[in-house]
């Protein structure tokens, strides 16, 4: 299925990573279903790893609907987070310029588009975080990404994850 955007089957075996690249670049890598998905992000957005983490935490809480932003230069992606029991549907969605909104989906193209179980994605998402801070520590991704590390958030996500 790694040539169509759109898997409707559950994912089971999936891994996250974060690479923080320099000057405040980043990417972030999914695979999923043998496909890997690569999504770039700038300095444009440096909230882009607290607004995943609370993305995450909501899905955690129950939250029926989320999105994070990946701001590009004026590029971007976004990805939807949609919620139904256990199963989360996670859509991919490229647009060649988040700086005009009367144009955001004439230019938008789905990348991928899937279900999976909510437990499983948020446990691939603690599993990227958990690799990152020793990787780079908060002081080095403060130097890489040009932004502080989202501490409260990370907390928050914690918790909600612990809760359940």
């Amino acid at each position: 299925m790694a040539d169509r955007p759109f898997d409707v089957s559950l994912a089971h075996g999936q891994s996250m990573h974060c690479k923080l690249g320099g000057s405040g670049s980043a990417t972030w890598s999914w695979r999923v279903n043998a496909a890997e998905h690569k999504v770039r992000a700038s300095y444009v957005g440096p909230e882009v790893l607290a607004g995943f983490m609370n993305g995450v935490r909501d899905l955690l809480l129950g939250c029926s609907a989320t999105f994070v932003t990946f701001f590009g230069e004026p590029s971007g992606t976004r990805v939807f987070f949609n919620q139904t029991e256990k199963e989360v549907f996670v859509q991919i969605v490229e647009f060649a310029d988040l700086n005009e909104p009367s144009s955001w989906w004439s230019d938008a193209r789905l990348v991928w588009a899937g279900r999976l179980p909510t437990e499983a994605f948020a446990g691939a998402f603690m599993t990227m975080i958990e690799e990152l801070l020793p990787q780079h520590g908060t002081d080095g991704y403060r130097r890489r990404w040009g932004y502080e590390f989202p501490a409260s958030e990370w907390a928050a996500l914690q918790a909600a994850h612990s809760s359940r």
